[in-house]
């Protein structure tokens, strides 16, 4: 048995123990080489009887699912030490106390402002799970599972119990889960649990946080304002639908719940009133579809015809229709394209048309539109997973919020959207890359070019960059994360296809040349090992690249903007190209590296100059 002071694999030096179970310990330990503190969880790898077997397979399974997970709010595998008795799992040290420990000490509920800020980046990490290949699901959220960081960030421990979803698979094998916190069908066997278990957990974990009470304490969960008049209504209509008992009637996937988390003010008795009427449509359109199933299969196929020509017809009035918004409101073309998707949606033309043509026609994806298309691909995203077009529609979709949107200056709703932006575009750009890893993997082509593909992978690094650094800053690690950075830069600007939208290109254009403008950045660059060389020639590359689009900006205004943005100081008024040294960024550049060695090499004196004229 390992005791303090022991080193395990020669390098972790056992400090004390922080957590015990019937077949593992969990000990805090320093890395002798790196001086860094890690979790090591021991779990004795010779079973005493079959029972103990079992956990011990658990267990270790446990390590095998966490090493392929990749998330801000999961604890990382690092390292896994094996010997014939022993198995050793060294993960990242959450430093912080659970949820449960916090409101126990404060003897009283938490600050619904605070759940709802907990419950959001909740459903962002369940999402995260609920969308690998296949499907992660985590079966065990509750309040003490969830660790609360000093920055108000939250890590989610624990996966003792979680299980990969078995497509082929009627129900669980085992009955596992908190009683209170589990969900019904998680405790009954009756069916597979899937995302919507967690979905159920999480709705109960955050009613227990807002009423300090835990489900054992009950017999029913009470709506919120029963137990506290003053929390909000809204938040009580989410958790009121998270926890109902046919998984049916609760929110389909953790990106629709945390749509409406982040818009809980709105959710009024007006919101639940049109959802009840929505109800109502679809009761109404199942017990005709019910109705047309009894006449039998000559019926059914000309419904399947009747609803290729419906969703064929509804397309065409979608692009004939204004894609212009009155007051905000969604235009004439964004609602015949929801309903077209409403028809078929299996369908993915329908969105992506709704895409191109109505979100990206203006150039400015507002953060209205992206609360209406959150809320739809929230409802439908089960529904096109696999469909032909799936890879395509994501990798839009991640351009959509990567490049064309734009908050509401000196509000701070859009200042909360504007922080999350990068985050949806790298969920997006992920599941086109894991979309195209399967095609592939199966022998099929990917649905992207071999530019895209490239793409992703830089684009999800760059979208995932600033909650990555705020982690890696808290634990001396950032180094790492700004090299992953810089080599995300670097391939994207290689990937970039000369024939692209010219808003895609300068907005990546853009993106790096503020990276290598910001002192902050350029110093992190350079601890990463980046040297002053490298960072002129990418940024001679992106000026040389913006100039050739000098003559194809168009009449965008943004466009314009960014294209003089980057140029600024470099090209004269009259339009006659400067001195490379004249950049802003050079300048930083310069300050930052000192100067030696490379300057003179690398900026050549002047850079390759736009079209004529």
């Amino acid at each position: 048995m390992t005791r303090v002071g022991d080193r395990v694999d020669g390098k972790y030096e056992i400090l004390s123990l922080i957590g015990e179970g019937g077949m593992s310990r969990v000990w805090l330990a320093r890395d002798q080489r790196l001086n860094k503190l890690w979790a090591v969880k021991e779990i004795d790898r010779v079973a005493r009887d079959a029972n103990n077997a079992v956990v011990v397979q658990g267990l270790i399974a446990e390590a095998n699912l966490m090493k392929r997970l990749d998330h801000p709010a999961l604890p990382r595998i690092v390292d896994i030490v094996e010997d014939e008795k022993t198995v050793y799992v060294v993960m990242d040290y959450v430093e912080g106390k659970s949820l449960k420990g916090v409101m126990r000490d404060l003897g009283r509920p938490m600050d619904e402002k605070d759940v709802i800020s907990w419950g959001t980046q909740l459903c962002d990490v369940l999402e995260y799970l609920h969308t690998r290949t296949p499907p992660v699901i985590y079966r065990d959220m509750k309040p003490s599972n969830v660790m609360l960081r000093d920055d108000g960030s939250v890590k989610l421990v624990d996966f003792g119990i979680a299980r990969e979803y078995k497509e082929d698979r009627s129900s669980d094998t085992q009955i596992l889960g908190t009683r209170g916190y589990a969900a019904p069908e998680q405790l009954s066997r009756v069916r597979q649990s899937d995302v919507r278990t967690d979905v159920y957990a999480l709705g109960v974990t955050l009613w227990s946080l807002v009423t300090g009470l835990a489900p054992s304490e009950v017999d029913v969960l009470r709506p919120i304002r029963q137990v506290d008049p003053g929390l909000s209504e809204g938040l009580e209509h989410i958790i009121n639908r998270a926890t109902r008992q046919d998984p049916a009637e609760r929110y389909q996937s953790c990106a629709e719940m945390r749509h409406d988390l982040m818009r809980h003010d709105r959710l009024t008795e007006g919101y639940r009133s049109a959802q009840r009427a929505k109800i109502r449509r679809f009761n109404v359109a199942r017990g005709l579809a019910m109705g047309l199933a009894a006449l039998g299969v000559a019926c059914i196929a000309l419904g399947v015809l009747l609803r290729d020509r419906t969703y064929e017809s509804l397309l065409d009035a979608a692009r004939t229709a204004s894609a212009r918004e009155l007051g905000g409101a969604p235009s004439a073309a964004e609602r015949g394209y929801v309903l077209a998707a409403s028809v078929d949606p299996g369908n993915v033309t329908a969105y992506l048309e709704l895409v191109d043509n109505v979100y990206k026609a203006d150039q400015n994806f507002s953060m209205e539109e992206a609360e209406r298309l959150g809320s739809l691909m929230g409802e439908r995203l089960r529904d096109v997973q696999g469909s032909e077009g799936y890879a395509r529609l994501c990798y839009e979709i991640g351009i959509l919020y990567y490049v064309y949107y734009e908050q509401d200056e000196g509000e701070e709703e859009g200042r909360t959207y504007a922080m999350s932006a990068g985050v949806q575009a790298a969920q997006w750009f992920q599941r086109a890359a894991d979309r195209c890893d399967e095609l592939l993997a199966s022998g099929r082509d990917c649905e992207l070019t071999p530019a895209e593909r490239s793409a992703t992978t830089a684009y999800v690094t760059i979208g995932q960059f600033y909650r990555r650094l705020s982690q890696a800053t808290l634990e001396g690690s950032e180094g790492s994360v700004y090299e992953g950075y810089w080599d995300s830069l670097v391939s994207a600007f290689e990937s970039v296809e000369d024939d692209g939208p010219i808003m895609v290109r300068l907005r990546l254009f853009r993106l790096i040349y503020e990276a290598i403008s910001s002192p902050t950045y350029l110093s992190g660059f350079r601890r990463a090992g980046v040297t002053e060389r490298q960072a002129l020639e990418l940024l001679e590359g992106v000026l040389a690249s913006t100039a050739e689009l000098s003559g194809d900006v168009g009449a965008s205004e943004r466009s314009q903007a960014m294209h003089d943005e980057i140029l600024s100081g470099v090209t004269s008024p009259s339009g006659v190209a400067g001195d490379v040294s004249e950049s802003p960024a050079y300048q930083n550049i310069e300050a930052v590296f000192g100067g030696a060695g490379t300057r003179a090499e690398s900026a050549r004196a002047t850079r390759p100059s736009g079209p004529e004229g």
